[in-house]
């Protein structure tokens, strides 16, 4: 099974869709308004799920951040304690909910 990391896919997997809507909106611009219509409403639609991709991007990126920032405290913690220094811990890091 294949590994798909999403929030490095996601744009080209919005581009796909842009150039797909693109392409279906000029093969059958011809046919009407009803079709026009249509397309109109997927092509807003796909902008909006663009938009949302975005948004799931930069949380997965402050996520990522955070889970770094932990990880480095975490090993802080345990270089602390197996050195046999006594408490208090060593302080907070700076950045965690930036």
């Amino acid at each position: 099974m294949i590994a798909v990391d999403w929030a490095q896919a996601g744009p080209y997997v919005v581009a796909v869709l842009g150039f797909g809507g693109a392409w279906l909106t000029s093969k059958i611009q011809h046919k009407g308004k009803p079709e026009n219509a249509l397309i109109d409403q997927l092509q807003e639609e796909l902008s909006r799920h663009a938009a949302r991709i975005t948004g799931l991007e930069s949380e997965q990126g402050k996520a990522k951040k955070r889970e770094r920032i932990r990880d480095d405290y975490i090993n802080k913690l345990r270089r602390h304690i197996e050195s046999g220094n006594p408490p208090p811990p060593p302080e907070w890091p700076d950045g965690l909910y930036d």
